[in-house]
């Protein structure tokens, strides 16, 4: 299925109705936008933040977020001091 809608000056679009209810999108919903080539794909997101909870499995029990915050800060100042 092809369709056509126009981008506002605003940078804003309006997602053709067909579309909207085969995807069973409504008002409110999220979506994501990525660039695949000379394509924009529009993916629907289903889900909230708490369904994806613990669907990420720690590589080790319990974890160390202490150590974790460490790296994470460590990596990011690392690659602030390259940008400079």
């Amino acid at each position: 299925m092809v369709m056509k809608s126009t981008l506002t000056s605003k940078g804003q679009t309006t997602i053709p109705n067909q579309i909207r209810k085969q995807m069973g999108l409504k008002a409110g919903d999220g979506l994501v936008y990525s660039i695949e080539g000379d394509r924009i794909v529009v993916r629907p997101v289903k889900g909230t933040l708490l369904d994806a909870y613990a669907s990420v499995k720690p590589k080790q029990r319990p974890e160390d977020f202490s150590r974790v915050r460490r790296q994470a800060r460590g990596k990011r100042a690392a690659r602030i001091s390259a940008k400079k």
